[in-house]
């Protein structure tokens, strides 16, 4: 897990994070005690489930109140220097599924590939356990986000940190 974040981090290095920029974590929990460990590392974070959304901090502590509102999502929001990626991988592997979103992210140019500067619809996301549409899929991708005519960007970011696209293009967001 710890391996994917880094790509996804080096990526955002190839880019230019807007100011103010945040990264984004969602994550599927489906157990009690996955619920009360995740409010521990995240206590400003959104919970919901059952209908109901709860700032971790308001989070019932009634185990039973909990269970009832099982599945939960967990939905964090901070900014890019902020520590949400030291603690990630412990949500993260209790999850069932999880992403971890930049949005907030120019392209540069790219002369030798014809390409201009690009800040529309951008940014890099590491999944786990779902794809970028969030359906169920095995394992963990991280996806580079780039407009749908640039595919050669994407060959291109990857290669700037010592990696290659492994899959076919896919709409996104």
């Amino acid at each position: 897990m710890a391996a994917v974040i880094a790509v996804a981090v080096a990526l955002t290095g190839c880019g230019e994070l807007w100011e103010g920029a945040s990264v984004d974590m969602d994550a599927e929990l489906l157990q009690v005690e996955d619920v009360v460990s995740a409010r521990e590392a995240f206590p400003q974070g959104w919970f919901s489930g059952g209908g109901e959304h709860f700032r971790g901090i308001d989070l019932p502590d009634d185990v039973v109140v909990l269970a009832r509102l099982l599945p939960m999502t967990l939905s964090v929001v901070e900014p890019v220097e902020g520590d949400l990626l030291d603690r990630a991988p412990q949500v993260l592997h209790l999850a069932g599924w999880g992403q971890v979103t930049w949005m907030a992210l120019s392209w540069p140019a790219v002369p030798e590939l014809d390409l201009g500067p690009e800040h529309a619809r951008t940014g890099v996301q590491a999944c786990f356990g779902i794809d970028a549409n969030h359906r169920p899929a095995p394992g963990h991708t991280v996806y580079v986000h780039v407009h749908p005519s640039a595919g050669e960007r994407a060959q291109h970011l990857a290669r700037q940190i010592g990696h290659r696209v492994v899959g076919p293009s896919e709409p996104g967001w």
